[in-house]
């Protein structure tokens, strides 16, 4: 099997088996794409049939050293990990599916990486923002409420929320249906306020697409103005207008939210078993990075208040 063709077919894979984000899957492809051209060049062949044979370890760890030694383009160590486990997960795959049988990846080291933690916003500033008026009571108001509000309220991905469907609402139990990744299901509670600003939202939204006369894609939670369901850079967008009014921090995208729900639920004593499976993380040591930052934010507030601090 020659390289675009396997390229292809873990294309394939990670659409419709693992339900990755438009973002993820691009990544992935890219990272392929690059090793592609990398040996393309290598054979003064703009479009080489690239066999999978001939790519073997060596060839891995001169493409990945062109990405640390780069003096143009300073390319971070997560950039270079995150290369190198691209070539991780493609040969795995190709593995698992009898595609090849070989495997130069196995070999390949990731470079250490430094502890960063979440970003998380205060709980005071965030319960504050929900509780105000900051929000417009037209339509548009109500449906931002209702994106921060289920944000928190369930701590779901970015990709989890645009594509919230409204048979997967339960408005009467207060739970949630959501299919994260690897197209794994997940029941999720939320709060009552949520479920309350959601189900306004939705009145609002009838009423005014009907006013309207403008179709518009029902069957989603939340629409665009153009009808259409949201896209990430709108979510970007509305998450960093509202944090923006109560937090000085970087970082203001719908993956904060979910960062303060962890870590919010951590703080007040919940069972990091029960955050993982919330969550939707497949493993423990995912979850337990939200661990450092309650803890990080304790001794904060040790230091601040103790007299011995």
């Amino acid at each position: 099997m020659n390289l675009i063709h396997a390229i292809d077919k873990f294309s394939s894979y990670l659409i419709n088996e693992k339900n990755y984000s438009k973002h993820t899957l691009m990544n992935y492809i890219k990272d392929l794409n690059d090793l592609y051209s990398f040996i393309a060049k290598s054979l003064e062949d703009s479009k080489p049939k690239i066999e999978l044979q001939y790519i073997d370890e060596s060839t891995l760890k001169s493409f990945i050293a062109g990405f640390v030694m780069n003096r143009e383009v300073k390319y971070s160590k997560r950039t270079i990990s995150r290369k190198i486990s691209t070539l991780k997960s493609f040969y795995k795959f190709l593995n698992r599916k009898k595609l090849y049988a070989d495997n130069p990846s196995r070999n390949l080291v990731f470079p250490k990486l430094g502890k960063n933690l979440p970003t998380v916003l205060e709980e005071t500033s965030l319960t504050g923002l929900l509780n105000s008026k900051t929000f417009s009571n037209d339509i548009w108001g109500v449906r931002d409420k209702a994106i921060i509000e289920l944000l928190y309220s369930s701590g779901i991905r970015l990709n989890e929320l645009i594509n919230l469907t409204i048979d997967k609402v339960d408005m009467d139990n207060f739970t949630i249906r959501v299919k994260g990744k690897g197209r794994k299901e997940r029941i999720i509670p939320v709060g009552p306020v949520a479920i309350g600003v959601i189900a306004e939202y939705l009145d609002k939204r009838e009423a005014y697409f009907t006013e309207k006369g403008t179709p518009y894609d029902s069957g989603v939670i939340f629409n665009a103005k153009n009808g259409k369901k949201l896209y990430p850079a709108l979510m970007n967008r509305i998450t960093q207008k509202y944090i923006s009014g109560i937090s000085e921090l970087k970082k203001k995208s719908p993956h904060v939210l979910r960062h303060s729900f962890a870590t919010h639920l951590l703080d007040h004593g919940a069972d990091i078993r029960a955050v993982k499976d919330l969550l939707g993380h497949s493993s423990l040591s995912t979850t337990q990075v939200y661990t450092h930052v309650s803890v990080e934010r304790l001794k904060k507030v040790y230091q601040k208040a103790h007299p011995k601090g």
